[in-house]
C-alpha cells in the first residue's frame, strides 16, 4: 500500500459550551472511543471552560496556531508530530445563543489566519445548531439519532447510550474517510481531494458459504443501508465468468479496502479461499521509509465474528493471530453496528499510527510498524527473522508477558513504543 506525501496526523479537539448538559459526557465517550487504551490513538483535547486569562464567561484556551491576543499555549515535553486539527464542536442552543462562541466557531471554520490544516466536523445536538455562521452551515453536520433525550432521562440511561452509539459511528466513519492512506497521484495532478470527493471506505467480508452466509449478508445489508461505507461481498462483486482469484486479490489489496471482517463459522477453517483471503489481507506491506531511514510496514486491521453454534467444533485458524473478536448472536440488538464501527475505528487507528510512525525520530537500524507487534505479523518481515533491529510500535509499551513471548521468537530484537521515542 503506497501512501501519499501528506498523510494526516490529526489531534482532536472537542468543543462544547459550559452550559451544555450533554457536553462533558459526550466528550468523555469520544475520548474513550478514539483512544482505546495503552496510549493508542490520536490525542484528544477538551475546550469548554474559559481560559485562565479570560474574563468570566470568556472563551476557552485557543487551539494551537490560532491567533488570539491573549493566547498563551504551553507545550509539554512530548514531541509534537501532528499536522492536522480535527475539531468536533458539540453545537446546542447555548453555543448558538452565545455571540462570542458563535464568532469563534465561525472564525475557526473559515480558516482565517490559520497556519495549520483544520477540519471541522460540526455535531448538531438540537435543531438550533443550523443557525451558526455561514462557514459552519455549509458543512454537512453529524446528526446523532435519539435527540432530544426524553424528558427526565438520565445521562446514563438507554436513550443516552443510543445517542452515544450513533455519534461514535458517524465520527468513526468520517475520520476514517479523511485519514485512510491513498495512493500518491501521478505527477502533475492534484495531491489531495476535498473530503466530499474522497472514495468511500471499503470493508471486505469473508465467509464460508456453507454456514456463514447469514451473518455476512446482514453485515453487508447494514453497511449499504445505514453507513457511508461500501463492502466487498463475493456474491455481489465477482461477476459470473470472471477470474475468481484475480478479483479476490484485487479486492483485498485495493487502496480503498481499509478493514476485513471474517465470519468464523465451523466451515471457515476448511475453506482454502477463506484462509487465503485472510492471509493476503493481514500480511504487512512495506510503505517506504521514515525521514530517519527506518523501514515502515503497514498492517491492516481485521475483526473475527465468531459465528459457530454452541457445541460445534472446528480446527483452529492460525492466520487470525491477535485479531479482535466479537461473538455473533441473532438476538443482540445493534450487533452489526458494533462490529462494523469497531473495525472501521481500528482502520482509522491503523492509518493514524502509520502516519505517526513516518514522522517520529528513527534511523536505518529500526523497523516501524503501525500495530502492536505479534509473532504472526513480525514473521512476515524478512529482516526481523535473523538480524538485530529496533522495532518501533504504537502506544506506551507492551506488558512484560507480551515482551517475553516476543523475545522467545525474536531474541535479537528490541522493542520500543512510540511514546518512548517521542518522550
Amino acid at each position: 500500500m503506497a501512501e501519499p506525501q501528506d498523510v494526516p496526523i490529526p489531534e482532536i479537539f472537542v468543543l462544547w459550551h459550559p452550559r451544555c448538559a450533554l457536553g462533558e459526557k459526550l466528550a468523555r465517550r469520544i475520548l474513550e472511543w478514539l483512544r482505546p487504551g495503552n496510549g493508542l490513538g490520536p490525542e484528544v483535547y477538551y475546550r469548554s471552560l474559559p481560559a485562565p486569562d479570560a474574563p468570566p464567561n470568556g472563551l476557552p484556551p485557543p487551539l494551537p496556531g490560532e491567533a488570539r491576543p491573549t493566547s498563551n499555549v504551553h507545550a509539554g515535553s512530548r514531541q509534537k508530530v501532528s499536522n492536522m486539527q480535527l475539531v468536533l464542536p458539540l453545537i446546542d442552543e447555548n453555543m448558538v445563543a452565545d455571540q462570542a462562541w458563535r464568532h469563534w466557531l465561525g472564525a475557526l471554520a473559515s480558516g482565517r489566519a490559520s497556519p495549520v490544516q483544520r477540519v471541522i466536523m460540526p455535531i448538531a445536538l438540537d435543531t438550533t445548531a443550523y443557525n451558526m455562521p455561514p462557514a459552519l452551515r455549509e458543512l454537512n453536520y453529524l446528526r446523532p439519532s435519539g435527540l432530544p433525550l426524553p424528558a427526565g432521562d438520565p445521562l446514563a440511561g438507554a436513550a443516552f447510550e443510543d445517542v452515544v452509539r450513533s455519534l461514535l459511528k458517524q465520527i468513526t466513519e468520517s475520520m476514517c474517510r479523511v485519514m485512510l492512506p491513498r495512493p500518491a497521484p501521478p505527477p502533475g495532478t492534484r495531491t489531495s481531494l476535498p473530503g466530499d470527493q474522497l472514495p468511500k471506505v471499503n470493508v471486505f467480508l469473508s465467509h464460508a458459504k456453507l454456514d456463514g452466509t447469514v451473518p455476512a449478508r446482514r453485515l453487508r445489508d447494514y453497511i449499504y443501508g445505514q453507513t457511508q461505507l461500501t463492502a466487498f461481498f463475493d456474491e455481489n462483486d465477482i461477476a459470473f465468468g470472471s477470474a475468481f482469484s484475480r478479483v479476490i486479490e484485487a479486492g483485498v489489496s485495493s487502496s480503498d479496502t481499509a478493514a476485513f471482517i471474517a465470519v468464523r463459522s465451523a466451515a471457515y477453517a476448511s475453506r482454502p479461499w477463506c484462509r487465503r483471503e485472510f492471509s493476503l489481507f493481514r500480511k504487512p506491506r512495506p510503505v517506504g521509509r521514515s525521514a530517519g531511514g527506518a523501514e515502515r510496514w503497514f498492517s491492516l486491521p481485521s475483526l473475527v465474528v465468531e459465528a459457530m453454534e454452541g457445541g460445534t467444533s472446528s480446527n483452529g485458524v492460525p492466520e487470525f493471530g491477535n485479531s479482535r473478536m466479537i461473538r455473533w448472536a441473532d438476538g443482540v440488538p445493534n450487533l452489526e453496528e458494533l462490529i462494523v464501527t469497531t473495525v472501521v475505528r481500528d482502520a482509522m487507528l491503523a492509518a493514524f499510527h502509520s502516519a505517526m510512525g513516518a514522522s517520529i525520530p528513527s534511523h536505518g537500524k529500526q523497523v516501524i510498524i503501525n500495530s502492536l507487534p505479534d509473532p504472526t505479523t513480525l514473521l512476515h518481515i524478512p529482516k526481523l527473522r535473523s538480524d538485530d533491529y529496533d522495532v518501533l510500535y504504537p502506544g506506551r509499551g507492551l506488558s512484560g508477558m507480551e515482551l517475553d513471548i516476543l523475545f522467545d521468537f525474536f531474541p535479537k530484537l528490541t522493542f520500543r513504543s512510540f511514546e518512548e521515542v517521542l518522550s
